[in-house]
């Protein structure tokens, strides 16, 4: 079942209550209990949300890799995104269910989110095996009063959040520093890849000069649209202004099984699997969506996007290297109340954010991307 935005909020805070309970009945002592009596960190990570955010976890996990050997098992909701990401880094993946009722046993046991919670830690023994590793998590208990947004609901937390960065100039992967606890001084991650599919994609698009677009979100709500999503009519504008510039390129639309199918498109790729988008993403000479997963992805293979920004806050999510598009009057609204992703604050039907960004104003900056990628084919 897909949790929505109010669903997972609470469930979010249950489980913290349930857990700040069960400390307080087992005891101190029995919390530092060694259960892994060896010279590795067994770490337990638990990164939440979805496909961007499990990328954007990863520059943590990566950091503790290069100061200590660690045995890592990956807790997750979507396996499939978990093992998209992780499988190069993870001894294994968990559902997220049992971590709950399993990460006291770990020496160290982290729930990423926009803040790091450390639900385990085994003192001695990381400052026996890593005293840097020590010192850092150290940190953070040290000082969590001053770095989290202690509030209840998930939609206010965060916007107090996205206010705090705004000022101090951080952002979705910086806010993970948790003040001086890490650095994350890069937004690129190791990604594996599958070799039969580059042989998949070598046989299909190897030889093909693309564009990509994703007409799709998470579905957080069953059966409705996030307020993100760029309107479907633009897309079929911008379709048609595309084929009439005779840009020598395929569009190539990406997405889940059940995705509309926008008019015009030369590809459909619908429900092939992430390692398949990968190689797809990789090869595309531009990819064309409102923020989310398949963007971060893109972004990791150097892939530059454009972006049509509407209710997600452009000073957390977007990356200097690609095109964000945005309304300057009227965007960033999210958080501001409970179901920000599908109801506009200001009460329009058709949130002026996303569409007040025309097709046109997109084709203007696809020619210039695709006149950058031919001018970098002739040198």
């Amino acid at each position: 079942m897909i949790l929505s935005i109010r669903s997972r909020g609470i469930k979010t805070t249950a489980v913290r209550a349930f857990s700040k309970v069960k400390r307080k009945l087992l005891g101190k002592r029995y919390y530092e209990q060694i259960f892994y009596n060896d010279s590795i960190i067994h770490l337990a990570f638990y990164p939440t949300g979805g496909l961007g955010d499990y990328i954007i976890s990863k520059s943590v996990l990566e950091e503790i890799l290069e100061m200590a050997d660690c045995k890592v098992t990956v807790f997750c909701d979507k396996p499939a995104f978990a093992k998209a990401i992780y499988r190069d880094v993870a001894s294994e993946i968990k559902a997220y269910e049992v971590y709950d009722s399993e990460f006291y046993k770990y020496d160290l046991a982290l729930n990423v989110e926009h803040f790091i919670h450390v639900d385990s830690f085994k003192e001695k023994k990381l400052c026996v095996l890593s005293q840097e590793l020590a010192k850092r998590i150290s940190y953070i208990c040290d000082n969590w009063d001053k770095l989290y947004v202690d509030i209840d609901r998930q939609c206010w937390r965060e916007r107090i959040q996205f206010e705090r960065c705004r000022i101090s100039r951080l952002d979705r992967w910086t806010e993970l520093r948790m003040g001086k606890a890490f650095d994350i001084a890069s937004k690129k991650v190791s990604i594996p890849m599958d070799k039969d599919a580059k042989s998949k994609w070598d046989k299909n698009l190897g030889n093909i000069r693309y564009i990509t677009i994703n007409y799709g979100a998470d579905a957080m709500v069953p059966g409705k649209k996030q307020l993100k999503l760029w309107n479907k009519e633009y897309y079929e504008e911008l379709i048609k202004l595309i084929h009439a510039a005779d840009m020598n390129i395929e569009i190539v639309q990406l997405g889940g099984k059940d995705s509309e199918k926008i008019k015009g498109v030369d590809r459909y790729i619908f429900g092939e699997s992430i390692e398949y988008a990968k190689y797809v993403l990789k090869g595309s000479l531009c990819h064309i969506d409102c923020e989310g997963g398949l963007v971060h992805l893109a972004t990791q293979f150097g892939t530059k996007c454009i972006v049509i920004f509407g209710p997600t806050p452009k000073h957390m999510y977007a990356y200097e290297q690609n095109i964000n598009l945005v309304n300057e009057e009227c965007n960033g609204c999210m958080g501001l109340h409970e179901d920000w992703a599908y109801e506009c604050y200001m009460g329009y039907k058709m949130a002026e954010c996303i569409n007040s960004i025309r097709a046109k104003r997109v084709l203007e900056e696809l020619e210039k991307v695709i006149h950058e990628n031919v001018k970098m084919l002739n040198k």
